[in-house]
């Protein structure tokens, strides 16, 4: 029976389509409240408690966790890991926020064009959602007539995808993911500060102000998740016989506190199960390229014009619309900006390294008075 480590050391798996596919039920999920305001009931969230689009993001961190994991591992460096990283994450919502500030803002703003471009709010957009700390998610006199104005609500997740990128790296560093009980270690720290904060949360009313922390938790979990797959892939079988009793443990826990953890470890054994179910199809599709990222980047600005452009517009005629639109543009960010940005993945470090080398010998010639 092959484990998930014999299934991972294989290049064909269906995780390309997942991800399109998570990134499709964020567009159809934003489309409720983008269409008819922030009191639309999404899909699945008045009867699961989880709307389609949050579990189109523990999708999407779990699956992260896992070959984000894999990615450090076989990364010579950390230099290498952040490199590969940065050049996944960057060029793509850099031109997306450029688009959004000095395309679609001129064209759609209620200002005039000097007052809009005098605006200092425009200039921390770009500053801000590019450090991706206090992100911005409007931009001056741009869809405040819309049902739910913003300009690109789901560039949130982006800050809580890179601080768990750089906590694999930090675990990467120490060897965690080789042999002995240190990543074991990890994992109990981390259960025992999940359960405490949670508790916490359910016993006092300041926590509730920490909502940087409460989002860490609840997304980190789905991640973490996928690292632990990654860690002991080699021990865990792939059959669907695994995620039954995770089912019937989740429907056990329904409407209760402990739901949501109970459904992510269900549903994170699921994706890896549908994953590494490999099919022709999927295999296909592979061939095409990662769209999931420009769709989810890009979704979200092209249905706030469909929402300013078509007055009253409702979700259905909203999905069908934006969802061939976004497609183009993730297909041109995918072939022009991002694969091409991940080709050089490899000389981008190597000059970085050489950079990180010059700078440490001339502040080592500095303090010896030679330079």
């Amino acid at each position: 029976m092959n484990t998930l480590g014999d299934l991972a050391s294989r290049r064909n798996n269906n995780f390309n389509l997942i991800r399109m596919l998570a990134a499709t039920a964020v567009l159809i999920s934003h489309s409720y409240p983008l269409a008819q305001g922030d009191t639309a009931v999404e899909p699945l969230s008045s009867w699961l408690g989880i709307s389609l689009g949050e579990l189109a993001v523990i999708t999407f961190f779990c699956v992260s966790g896992f070959f984000i994991s894999l990615s450090r591992d076989r990364a010579p460096s950390n230099l290498d890991f952040f490199s590969a990283r940065f050049l996944r994450i960057y060029p793509g919502l850099t031109l997306v926020l450029l688009l959004s500030v000095f395309l679609i803002g001129p064209l759609f703003t209620t200002l005039g064009t000097l007052e809009y471009f005098r605006s200092g709010a425009i200039y921390s957009y770009l500053s801000n959602n590019l450090m991706l700390f206090s992100m911005k998610f409007q931009l001056p006199g741009l869809f405040a007539d819309n049902p739910w104005p913003g300009i690109n609500g789901s560039l949130w997740t982006l800050f809580y995808e890179v601080t768990l990128y750089i906590l694999v790296g930090v675990l990467g560093a120490f060897a965690f993911y080789g042999r002995g009980p240190r990543f074991a270690v990890f994992l109990l720290i981390y259960a025992v500060a999940y359960v405490a904060f949670k508790a916490l949360l359910a016993n006092t009313t300041w926590l509730n102000e920490l909502h940087r922390a409460q989002f860490f938790f609840t997304w980190s979990l789905p991640f973490v998740l996928g690292m632990s797959l990654y860690r002991y892939r080699q021990h865990i079988q792939h059959r669907f016989v695994w995620f039954l009793p995770l089912a019937a443990l989740a429907g056990w826990a329904y409407q209760t506190a402990f739901f949501f953890e109970c459904f992510v470890f269900a549903w994170t054994y699921l994706i890896f199960y549908l994953g590494f179910a490999t099919h022709r199809v999927a295999d296909r599709y592979n061939e095409l390229g990662d769209y999931s990222y420009g769709v989810y980047i890009y979704a979200f600005p092209v249905q706030e014009i469909l929402a300013h452009q078509i007055k009253g517009i409702g979700p259905v005629s909203m999905m069908l619309v934006a969802f061939p639109i976004v497609l183009i543009a993730a297909m041109l960010s995918w072939h022009f900006v991002e694969k091409p940005a991940m080709s050089r993945r490899h000389t981008f470090a190597a000059h970085l390294t050489a950079s990180f080398h010059s700078l440490k010998a001339y502040w080592a010639g500095t303090r010896k008075g030679t330079v």
